[in-house]
């Protein structure tokens, strides 16, 4: 009798307990998460049916404050392991309904991605059918800005999709890519679908799309931005061809160095940087020639084009190849123009890694007495301040720092920043790596260098992160402790 009664005891507590979480949905779940989360885990299936259906009721009720329905929405998600097939049926339909609302902070999306896959077999294909049906819509937003959800949901289940919905998407995005009367962001969207799905492709599948994006890529009356896309795209899908295709794209995305529009010539230039995970030494030499004519701005090729390109392929290129490359650059900074000169000393500092004692002399004697001299330093160390630091001797060292000093005064706000980043980032990496300051100081610069990582770019993180790597051979076990907190 005691055993029942603590039973009945505990389910009537557990009821209350739920009656009191529903009532106060979603607000109590927000105010105690951990604990109303760890509640509703344990409960038994026909009490998670009264919270689905409470979450459910909300969600649909247009009387309920949107933030609540949002708020709804994303519960409904984030409990969606909890679901069985019939209620995250319902929940789909149910979140599709008013996914046409704003939904500038991604809820309803997040919410309806994360149940879509966990949908099977007729309900994932009906959902699948659904999002590819409101693809086409150009609807925007409160901003006037075009709405992406449709699309930004079919990228993220792409890869649930069967032999049979990957072929419907897969043919849909070529129709929509071909049809120049489409909306552009349409036709944009459906390049980075098809470069989502492309994995999945076979080779037949993937020379088709091939020839198709050439076709749209060398129609100059084309957007150029979806003429960009397609470039991008040809050295995604081509990388993983041989032979004739995958010297035609190089080919294509080449002569794209030369094309008018500036956002192309990027495009292609990103688009050769994918290629050159598999180009032989004759592709090597012929692009290096293109860096040359475009930092020249000869035979129709383009300085910024041949410096994006730089930035990426500095590595690849052998001590023959730093050298025509850095001759070309050189000449470069004698150009009258200020705005040419900055861009060569940014060329020169992506190959600041290779550049032998002569050559950083030749620099500085270079940038002496220049009008904007300052200005090419800080673009010339910009990306690479810690490498090009540890090679140079005091005197051009003092002239670095004191360019970046001398931008801390600049009336452009971002160039202020960026001096202050670089000065202290390379502060703190060269006072870390010097094992003959005192270990405290040390364990503060590393601590002071996760501080600002989140504010950091790719290239600085980069450093940081190798600085740190370094760290764990340290012979101070504080010193690796703390570089290894860092890192996780």
């Amino acid at each position: 009798n005691v055993h029942t009664h603590l039973q009945r005891f505990h389910h009537n507590w557990e009821d209350n307990a739920l009656q009191c979480l529903i009532h106060r949905f979603p607000s109590y779940f927000y105010k105690h998460y951990t604990d109303a989360t760890q509640f509703v885990m344990k409960l038994k299936e026909e009490q998670l049916g009264d919270v689905f259906q409470c979450l459910i009721n909300r969600l649909s009720d247009e009387k309920e404050a949107e933030n609540n329905r949002k708020k709804c929405a994303e519960l409904l998600g984030k409990l969606s392991m909890k679901w069985n097939e019939k209620q995250l049926n319902d929940a789909f339909n149910s979140l599709k309904d008013i996914f046409n609302q704003d939904d500038l902070f991604g809820r309803y999306r997040e919410a309806l991605e994360t149940i879509t896959v966990k949908l099977s077999g007729k309900q994932f294909d009906n959902a699948f059918n659904y999002l590819i049906s409101g693809f086409n819509c150009e609807k925007r937003n409160r901003f006037n800005i075009y709405d992406d959800n449709y699309y930004n949901l079919l990228e993220r289940i792409a890869q649930k999709l069967d032999e049979k919905q990957m072929n419907i998407a897969r043919n849909y995005c070529m129709d929509k890519l071909n049809d120049k009367n489409e909306h552009q962001n349409i036709r944009v969207n459906c390049i980075k679908l098809l470069e989502r799905i492309s994995n999945k492709c076979n080779e037949q599948q993937l020379n088709k799309a091939l020839n198709s994006l050439m076709d749209i890529f060398t129609d100059k009356n084309d957007k150029a931005y979806v003429r960009g896309g397609c470039a991008e795209l040809l050295g995604g899908i081509a990388v993983n061809l041989n032979g004739r295709h995958f010297n035609d794209a190089f080919q294509f995305v080449t002569n794209g160095l030369k094309d008018s529009n500036e956002n192309v010539r990027y495009s292609c230039a990103k688009s050769l940087v994918t290629l050159s995970k598999k180009w032989n030494d004759k592709q090597l030499d012929i692009t290096v020639q293109f860096l040359i004519d475009g930092f020249q701005n000869i035979n129709g090729y383009h300085c910024d084009a041949s410096r994006d390109l730089l930035e990426e392929i500095a590595i690849k290129l052998n001590e023959t190849q730093i050298d025509s490359v850095f001759t070309c650059l050189i000449n470069g900074l004698k150009d009258n123009n200020e705005e040419n000169r900055k861009l060569y000393a940014k060329s020169i500092g992506y190959l600041s890694m290779k550049l032998n004692k002569k050559q950083l002399d030749d620099i500085f004697g270079c940038l002496n007495g220049l009008k904007n001299e300052n200005e090419c330093i800080r673009a010339l160390c910009g990306q690479s301040f810690e490498t090009m630091s540890t090679k140079l001797n005091d005197r051009q060292l003092d002239r670095v720092i004191s360019a970046f000093i001398h931008g801390l005064k600049h009336t452009n706000q971002w160039v202020r920043v960026s001096c202050a980043r670089s000065l202290v980032i390379n502060t703190l990496m060269s006072k870390l790596k010097d094992e003959d300051e005192d270990k405290d100081v040390r364990v503060s610069c590393v601590k002071s260098l996760e501080t600002i990582s989140t504010k950091l770019n790719d290239q600085q993180l980069d450093r940081v992160f190798s600085v740190f790597i370094h760290g764990l051979k340290d012979e101070n076990k504080n010193i690796r402790k703390s570089c290894a907190k860092s890192l996780v």
